[in-house]
């Protein structure tokens, strides 16, 4: 009984956490094509320069430590005003302004804080047509840096403000990329993600051609408009299908355009976008028309954008070959993110699974489960709701290929080729766990202990003992009993699955799967619930017993055990039909 209860509350607490942390069953997410589409932009990714935020106080701001002049009382009536949506009374201010204007103490600098700060008061103030008239005309006279940089800022805003996506959007991307830029990279960010969210909307489509004034706008503009929906995605439903986006129009404006693209560092930038935009639009064929025009030797050829796009278009044409070089190159790559490189990883774990390369399938797959925390601990990739593609944090993956899908001369071979492999003793152990499934318990107790998991090696050795010995109905009994009495403790691998093992059986739906993928990874699957199945094991000898010993003392009590074990075997082992028919035949049998 207690040892019921604490089964269950392990699994009511696996549960409960799975709950919490938005647990997901994704599996073989490469075989989406939503997973290969371009990596999707985020503000930060258009911010070219790497300047510290400036300390430089806004207009109104600096810090006054006694108010005894004009200008100061000015600054600290501000301060009583700063926060957006606060109560302003303009007529009580004017004689401040009054003051101040007569000042002839004040510098050429002061005037212009006194200006910029009247401009903020008419915001304040929610006279928003006055407000853009005076900070237009502030910039239009200003020379200080520092406050034509805030009144950009307030510009933007008001066009933010007003609806006017372009108008804003542009004023902040040249900021996020001005050396003499007050404005912090955070606020600029911010008011991006806030403009424009996830690829900018209708909007951003309809005033397209409105950014085809600088090559950063454009190039801003395209990227944003072709950034796939994210990725993410629970309880192993497939991705939401990226919207459509007007592909023959943005092409059109490139072509248009290509002048002024090709501008911005080199020819090849256009291409590169070209190639964003036929990925995105679901053409990989145009898309490695557009990669074979770049030169072999520009630096473009580098970037990871490019060798991720190169890597799609073959995989999504089925050149799964062709995909390997490009997805390894982003994998090493200096400049590539860690989301890029576990990106590339899971990629290649893609293009090895279709070429029936399971040791370098393996070595990807431990790699990119040594960077993933993994579920149990909450964890997912930092924003990875940005980001296209979406590698899962379960190990369902990794689980599958070291338990089945590799042959057992693949995990021996990646073990010789790779010694020093991330997590390698998860293929260890994993040999070890196979090994006792095709009865080959003294080697299994020996990777046991060079592991030093004790509990597990004597276990083995035990077996070992008894199925030596399995050659009459007594001795075949006590294997049975023993099978019995260490359910998950001999044939179930306890550190892959983690109680949730039976999400991973969906072979028989996954539509992403050819006909014969589908037939093999049936069969697998099946082939692994029966051989990791202690009870299943126990009742099939128990079966033996009861047909070589009849209604004896020993068949009855072997009769019995066997309806024991089938009323306790794990649901995820199948086979209903098979369980009650043996249920109730032998129940009769005893009767």
């Amino acid at each position: 009984m207690n040892l019921l209860l604490r089964r269950a509350a392990v699994l009511l607490a696996g549960l409960a956490l799975a709950s919490a942390c938005g647990f997901n069953q994704s599996l073989r997410e490469y075989l989406y094509s939503h997973f290969w589409l371009p990596f999707a932009k985020r503000p930060q990714d258009f911010r070219r320069l790497n300047r510290p935020d400036s300390p430089t106080p806004f207009a109104g701001m600096a810090t006054v430590a006694v108010a005894d002049t004009p200008l100061n009382k000015l600054r600290a009536a501000y301060k009583l005003y700063y926060w957006p949506g606060d109560p302003i009374d303009r007529k009580s201010l004017q004689p401040l302004l009054d003051a101040v204007r007569t000042d002839r103490s004040l510098s050429a600098r002061d005037r212009e804080e006194v200006a910029l700060v009247e401009a903020k008061f008419a915001l304040r103030a929610e006279a928003y047509g006055e407000a853009q008239q005076r900070f237009t005309q502030f910039l239009q006279q200003a020379k200080d840096t520092a406050f034509r940089s805030e009144a950009r800022g307030w510009i933007a805003h008001l066009h933010y403000r007003n609806g006017n996506q372009s108008a804003a959007g542009k004023i902040y991307l040249d900021e996020l990329n001005r050396p003499d830029s007050i404005l912090s990279r955070e606020t600029l960010e911010n008011s991006l993600r806030l403009t424009y969210g996830q690829n900018g909307g209708p909007k951003l489509i309809s005033q397209l051609e409105d950014y085809f004034d600088t090559p950063e706008h454009a190039a801003f503009a395209i990227h944003l408009v072709t950034n796939p929906a994210s990725g993410y995605h629970e309880y192993g439903s497939p991705p939401e299908p990226a919207p459509a986006i007007p592909y023959a129009r943005i092409q059109s404006l490139l072509q248009k355009h290509s002048r002024l693209l090709q501008s911005n560092q080199g020819a090849n930038a256009l291409g590169l976008l070209a190639m964003r935009t036929a990925l995105r639009a679901g053409d990989p064929p145009a898309a490695l028309q557009l990669a074979r025009q770049i030169p072999s030797r520009a630096a473009l050829r580098q970037e990871p954008d490019f060798l991720w796009m190169l890597a799609s278009a073959n995989f999504l044409s089925r050149q799964y070959a062709a995909a390997e070089a490009p997805l390894t190159s982003l994998h090493r790559s200096s400049r590539a993110s860690m989301e890029q490189k576990m990106a590339a990883a899971y990629g290649l774990c893609g293009v090895y699974r279709k070429l029936g390369n399971p040791v370098e399938q393996i070595r990807y797959a431990l790699w990119l489960s040594a960077q993933s925390r993994g579920i149990w601990d909450g964890a997912v990739s930092p924003e990875v709701e940005d980001m296209s593609i979406y590698w899962p944090s379960s190990g369902f993956d990794l689980g599958l290929l070291l338990e089945i899908e590799s042959p057992l001369e693949s995990l021996r071979e990646f073990l010789s080729a790779y010694p020093r492999a991330p997590r390698h003793e998860q293929v260890r152990y994993a040999l070890a766990v196979r090994l006792a499934r095709l009865h080959q318990y003294e080697e299994s107790a020996g990777i046991y202990d060079e592991l030093k998991v004790g509990c597990r090696a004597r276990r083995m050795r035990q077996l070992a003992g008894l199925h030596a010995a399995a050659v009459t109905p007594q001795a075949k009994f006590e294997l049975a009993q023993f099978l019995d009495q260490n359910q998950e403790r001999i044939y179930f691998n306890d550190r892959l699955w983690n109680y949730v093992q039976s999400y991973v059986f969906k072979a028989a739906t996954d539509s992403r799967l050819t006909a014969e993928e589908r037939t093999r990874q049936i069969a697998l699957e099946r082939q692994l619930k029966d051989e990791q199945e202690e009870r299943w094991r126990a009742y099939q000898l128990l079966r033996e017993v009861i047909t070589e010993e009849g209604k004896s003392p020993l068949g009855r009590q072997a009769a019995r055990r066997a309806i024991s074990c089938l009323r306790r075997i794990n649901p995820r082992f199948g086979r209903e039909d098979e369980i009650r028919q043996g249920d109730i035949e032998l129940s009769r049998w005893l009767r």
